[in-house]
């Protein structure tokens, strides 16, 4: 079975999994490829470029000079028009579904069984897609934006009210887009599934399956602890909190949520404490929120380098205001690293041990951890087991591929 993934980056948690899942398909015997903005070298049997669609040179001429004729620029203006008016109001993204990139031309699309769309903002105009394609399509859930307007959580939906409109007019876009074609949706987690079929989005003869993400247990396997410390310039008798995501910045990530925490602990315990993170860096704001000591490993690219931060964390913290599943939360318990997560969206299913939101009860189930060596041991091993028995990229790879065979008919 020929399949083919598109995405507009291989990069965050939606353009890692997306690669998990394409190498699971690949291992269950799939004939798997991905289309996307910015390929990486060297993989060109199996991960191609989208190319963007160029336009005349009247039109081209026309945008140099500020008019702009695109629904992507129409949408664009119009949304900055809307904040404006309401006074810059705070979200994460908002993703129109008009692009110029034409990854229906691409003849990998010509050749396909089926194709599955992952995290496509920019890259997918969702109209003359679904007007060219005639193959099934499976939506795969990374967040909600799928079943969603322009918003890719629903919480920023709730908070902006003044974008309703346009919200629901992009809703309406996508949902037009799909009639009479034969779609399936793979979630991340049961959460988001839920979420998906409460939404009434796609068409109700429409398939909709948690597939969680594959992990390499192999891979993210438990290492000493202190010698992991050592090596990233930390003292190994200090006790290691861990915490990371594609941009600290971020505030649905809740880094501020931590440092709050943090900063409620005991004075005793703060004593012995080092925050170890990774990603991209944060704002001087928030850097000066921190206070103790810190090491930021910055913007991690490869597994390795990930594994060797995890394994220096005594415990690692998801501390995310909404999130689809929880993928470092994954890793770090494939770790063993016991981790100290809020119970939001699909992050319970990541860390069953998750506690409600709030910066005190991080606190307080941080301390409890970071005191209890036991109980550290306890829920690491848990961590680990469940990445072991329920992400296995062999069983998700064939629970993939079946759902693919059985949506092609």
């Amino acid at each position: 079975m020929k399949i083919v993934h598109l995405a507009t980056s291989l990069a965050g948690g939606a353009g890692i999994g997306l690669w998990r899942y394409h190498r699971a398909l690949i291992g269950a015997g799939a004939d798997s490829r991905v289309l996307t903005m910015h390929p990486p070298a060297g993989l060109e049997h199996e991960v191609a470029q989208v190319r963007w669609r160029k336009h005349l040179l009247p039109i081209r001429l026309l945008r140099r000079w500020g008019v702009s004729l695109g629904r992507p620029e129409r949408i664009k203006n119009q949304l900055a028009a809307l904040d404006r008016a309401a006074g810059h109001p705070s979200y994460e993204l908002f993703t129109a579904p008009f692009s110029d990139y034409c990854p229906e031309d691409h003849p990998w699309i010509a050749e396909a069984d089926i194709i599955q769309i992952h995290w496509v903002a920019g890259l997918l105009d969702w109209p003359r897609f679904f007007a060219r394609v005639r193959q099934p399509v499976v939506f795969t859930l990374h967040d909600q934006q799928p079943y969603l307007g322009g918003f890719h959580y629903a919480m920023d939906a709730v908070g902006n009210s003044h974008l309703d409109a346009l919200e629901k007019r992009l809703v309406s876009v996508k949902r037009h887009s799909l009639r009479r074609h034969r779609i399936g949706v793979v979630a991340n987690s049961r959460w988001n599934a839920h979420e998906a079929r409460a939404s009434a989005f796609y068409p109700a003869s429409a398939p909709i399956e948690t597939v969680y993400y594959p992990l390499d247990t192999e891979v993210f396997t438990p290492r000493p602890r202190a010698p992991a410390k050592a090596a990233a310039g930390i003292d190994p008798t200090r006790l290691i909190i861990g915490f990371a995501c594609e941009n600290l910045n971020n505030t649905r990530k809740g880094f501020d949520d931590l440092l709050e925490a943090i900063a409620d602990l005991p004075d005793p315990l703060r004593a012995t404490l080092t925050l170890l993170s990774f990603g991209r860096d944060p704002a001087p704001a928030l850097r000066a929120r921190v206070t103790l000591p810190w090491v930021h490993l910055g913007f991690l690219h490869s597994d390795e380098t990930k594994v060797a931060a995890y394994a220096a964390m005594d415990a690692f913290v998801v501390p995310s205001r909404a999130e689809a599943f929880g993928l470092t939360a994954l890793e770090a318990g494939a770790l063993g690293v016991p981790v100290v997560a809020t119970r939001v969206g699909g992050l319970a299913e990541a860390v069953p041990d998750a506690v409600p939101g709030g910066t005190a009860t991080l606190r307080d189930d941080l301390a409890r951890l970071l005191a209890d060596d036991a109980l550290r041991a306890t829920r690491g091993a848990a961590g680990r087991r469940l990445a072991q028995e329920r992400h296995a990229p062999a069983a998700i790879g064939a629970q993939l591929l079946a759902f693919h065979r059985t949506l092609a008919g």
